[in-house]
């Protein structure tokens, strides 16, 4: 099935190798997921962490679209940040506990 709409998921993620030598940041374990096949906010909101580091929120859309995160997002009057599905990937964002998504077509 295709996505329709935008996909949100927030989780943890893994830095490096546990060791404080590389800084490669990868997605893990996913908290919360949610699909939204209209324009407007996710019921979901990132999880808070257990020693405070950020989580981390992967978008994707089946059209372009300009979004906000933060605890209430604005579609209206932003910031907003711009995501294309013709990139060919998520996009992966730190987020703050308790952030949420808000999306409108672009």
């Amino acid at each position: 099935m295709a996505l329709a709409g935008v996909h949100i998921t927030f989780g943890a993620f893994a830095g490096g190798f546990g060791d404080g030598t590389a800084d490669t940041i990868l997605p893990y374990k996913p908290v919360a997921s949610q699909t939204m096949a209209a324009a407007g906010t996710s019921t979901i909101s990132a999880p808070s962490s257990r020693n405070n580091d950020k989580a981390l929120c992967s978008i994707c859309a089946s059209a372009a679209i300009f979004y906000a995160i933060g605890p209430t997002p604005d579609t209206t009057n932003g910031p907003l940040r711009y995501y294309d599905p013709a990139w060919g990937r998520p996009e992966d964002i730190f987020v703050d506990a308790g952030d949420k998504v808000g999306w409108k077509l672009a």
